[in-house]
């Protein structure tokens, strides 16, 4: 919620540095088992379909909507990153971005 007056600053980031984060992030994701299993169910996806979905456009910015939505692998992601939680939620409003901007 925004305070009528008061303009919160957004941090802009590109389409490709959140690109990489994204891409970055199923990485980490697909490394992991578990959580490639989670990822797996909730997406619809099977592991012999995701390198057809990868191609296809969306698919970036799904990955950084499927991490914003799960708190504690944002968290997660964000610290085996090397970066902020905050610096993901930028590249996923960049890939995704609220029609009410």
């Amino acid at each position: 919620m925004q305070i009528p007056g008061m303009k919160t600053p957004v941090k802009k980031i590109s389409v490709e540095e959140a690109e990489r984060l994204a891409l970055e992030a199923f990485s980490r994701i697909a490394g992991d088992e578990e959580r490639l299993g989670r990822f797996l169910a909730i997406s619809g996806l099977q592991a012999q379909t995701i390198r057809s979905a990868a191609a296809m456009p969306g698919f970036l910015a799904g990955i950084l909507d499927y991490v914003a939505a799960d708190e504690r692998l944002l968290i997660a992601l964000a610290q085996e990153l090397d970066t902020k939680p905050e610096r993901i939620m930028e590249a996923h409003h960049t890939l995704s971005p609220s029609e009410f901007d």
